[in-house]
């Protein structure tokens, strides 16, 4: 009875416009919209991929379509200059974010984003552009949702395989496992898995990933393309001099490749907590780059850390997306202690 009471006033909400009225008198700022992946059959990709981070082409149209129409798209680096003291964003301005650099963002996402006429942020693991290898995390999904064995032994603890929801916990507790590595002793690890689960290790097909030749096509489209790490570590978890190389060598690799300055970061967030910190952030800083989004939620306001962006979560259903964007223009500022 709750659920449906608080989905009644969701809809009330958004129909009767009460909720659009409002944001027209809340604080300067924006809301950053975060994606990974658009997909025509997200349910395919569920045991690699996974689900909850795929948008179905339709949904993902019905989006773009409902942010250039009742919003204001902005690009990142008009929140830059926002928050630098810049001129002032419209009205319920909103960017758009893609993390990881699927290759569907190139070939289904960018499409839609120009017949809407959205410069979005694409930001890619430089260190799987142009190759068939597949992100770790798609490759643990792989391997526990394959495997034959019915436990898997760790120094921790013995995980139970037995059940769907044995293996999901077990695939969190590998998420935070390998979230604190990167580069060889990630790579060490993850085949580790794969042979005592006994899972031959996933290899996404040619253009699972962007490819070189796509990430620069959406720098000269004019969108901004930018830095998801080398190899999708949790960077605050890291070795100082690990986190170094994460953050400034992909910078350096795709500022090459592009042959333009790359100047936005995204972090990773693919287990454990939290996904920065205030030394992550200096890195940022002294590495070169001008703004970072995060996975914390909240609205931008003025006076943010542009190395330490709030984004919103994108739900599917067009009223769980509607009510989550119209309220986060309403949300108290989110000033977190690390960018203080």
């Amino acid at each position: 009875m709750k659920a449906g009471l608080k989905n009644w006033v969701k809809q009330v909400s958004g129909q009767s416009g009460v909720l659009r009225l409002a944001s027209q008198f809340a604080p300067d700022g924006a809301a950053i919209l975060m994606y990974h992946s658009v997909r025509d059959e997200p349910e395919r990709y569920a045991n690699s991929v996974g689900t909850g981070i795929i948008h179905s082409t339709r949904v993902f149209e019905r989006q773009m379509e409902a942010v250039s129409r009742r919003f204001n798209p902005v690009t990142i680096d008009e929140i830059r200059l926002f928050l630098n003291g810049g001129n002032p964003l419209p009205r319920r301005a909103v960017a758009v974010t893609f993390d990881d650099g699927f290759a569907d963002n190139f070939e289904i996402a960018a499409p839609i984003l120009s017949r809407f006429g959205v410069r979005a942020s694409f930001y890619l693991t430089v260190g799987l552009i142009g190759t068939k290898d597949a992100p770790w995390y798609c490759r643990l999904r792989h391997v526990f949702a394959g495997t034959q064995k019915k436990e898997w032994l760790t120094n921790e603890k013995p995980w139970r395989l037995t059940t769907a929801q044995d293996r999901n916990a077990a695939l969190l507790a590998a998420f935070d496992f390998c979230a604190s590595m990167a580069g060889h002793a990630l790579e060490q690890t993850l085949r580790n898995i794969e042979r005592t689960l006994d899972i031959e290790s996933l290899t996404g097909e040619s253009g699972f990933m962007m490819d070189w030749d796509q990430a620069r096509a959406l720098h000269r489209a004019g969108h901004a393309v930018g830095c998801h790490t080398l190899t999708h570590p949790n960077v605050a978890h890291l070795a100082q001099d690990v986190a170094h190389e994460e953050i400034v060598v992909s910078k350096h690799k795709l500022t090459d490749q592009l042959g333009a300055p790359v100047l936005h970061f995204s972090y990773p967030h693919p287990g454990l907590n939290p996904n920065w910190t205030r030394e992550t952030v200096e890195m940022t800083k002294e590495a070169g780059y001008q703004t970072a989004v995060t996975t914390t939620p909240g609205p931008v306001r003025r006076g943010d850390h542009p190395l330490a962006l709030t984004r919103v979560y994108t739900p599917r259903s067009e009223q769980e997306f509607m009510w989550s964007l119209e309220r986060a223009f309403l949300r108290r500022r989110v000033r977190p202690a690390a960018a203080a």
